[in-house]
């Protein structure tokens, strides 16, 4: 649904963007994560068409974003991370100024203007003065004005910014409930904790430059070269230790005061075949379970921590 080709932008000497390949599948939630001065920015701008690249292409739905930017902007709904809202008019008049704006029917606009403030939770606000909206209600409302005329393709650029708590875990619902109903969302942060179970995909940029692009658990296998696994048991660690020490693919054993780690080399069946020899070697397990790597945990192996 998205595909950056070759994409490159150089300001004067600086280089912000360079030669980036990256192709994401329909309904894909894809987070470009990096440090500030990554590169990220710019190269979401580049996908919506606000910003012109100097080499490279960018497509959207099978449409050139810059030979065809009408025909693309079709597809595509954009938030920046500082973004401006008229706070004169109420909720629903601001969307339908976006609405006409993007042509759509009249007879449908009341309709949709009505479908997506439910979607964005405003229904209370419908009527109420943008002015008097929070900082988390706003970006909600960016949100609607930028699925308004049902874009396949959303692009947000640090979204979570400047949010609270509740604010962050309502956009990240609001999200992820998007990215459900099959909308491919490209999704800027260096929150990464605010991308930690609602991307599919990850990207890490550093210097202009993609360091690693694709699924989180591809690039999971590919930095991992064994599981890590956390179990808690009841009674004596010593048949607990023997069953470890006995199996070859285990290594790196902590055990202390019934909870413990170690590191397994083997694959998911002959995992559960070692959970059950310790359970029939008198061990009582209390749990057991892989500590699955946080998109924090890969970005701290994978960064160099580069910044421009």
């Amino acid at each position: 649904m998205i595909r950056l080709e070759r994409l490159r932008k150089e300001f004067d000497e600086l280089v912000a963007v360079n030669d980036l390949e990256v192709v994401i599948p329909e309904g894909e939630v894809y987070g470009l994560i990096g440090p500030n001065g990554a590169g990220k920015t710019t190269t979401i701008r580049m996908a919506c068409g606000l910003l012109e690249p100097t080499a490279g292409r960018v497509f959207v739905g099978n449409v050139d974003v810059h030979h065809e930017p009408e025909r693309a902007q079709q597809f595509i709904g954009y938030l920046s991370d500082f973004f401006s809202v008229y706070e004169d008019l109420k909720v629903w008049e601001y969307l339908d100024y976006f609405a006409h704006a993007y042509k759509l029917s009249e007879a449908g606009i009341p309709a949709r203007i009505d479908e997506v403030i439910q979607q964005v939770n405003l229904e209370v606000k419908r009527d109420a003065m943008i002015k008097g909206l929070s900082r988390g209600m706003k970006q909600r409302l960016g949100i609607a004005r930028a699925i308004i005329h049902r874009p396949k393709v959303l692009l947000l650029d640090e979204p979570a910014s400047g949010l609270d708590p509740k604010a962050r875990l309502d956009l990240r619902n609001l999200l992820r409930a998007l990215g459900d109903q099959g909308t491919t969302i490209l999704i800027s942060s260096h929150i990464l904790t605010e991308l930690e179970g609602f991307c599919t995909s990850i990207g890490l940029m550093e210097r202009g430059v993609m360091v690693r692009s694709g699924t989180i658990e591809e690039i999971t296998a590919a930095e991992s070269h064994h599981r890590v696994v956390r179990l808690a048991w009841l009674g004596d660690a010593a048949p607990l230790g023997a069953g470890l020490k006995a199996n070859e693919k285990v290594s790196g054993v902590m055990l202390s005061e019934g909870e413990g780690v170690f590191k397994f080399a083997g694959t998911e069946e002959e995992l559960a075949t070692l959970l059950r020899a310790l359970v029939e070697g008198g061990v009582q397990v209390v749990s057991f379970a892989e500590v699955k790597q946080t998109v924090e945990d890969l970005y701290l192996k994978l960064s160099r921590h580069e910044v421009m």
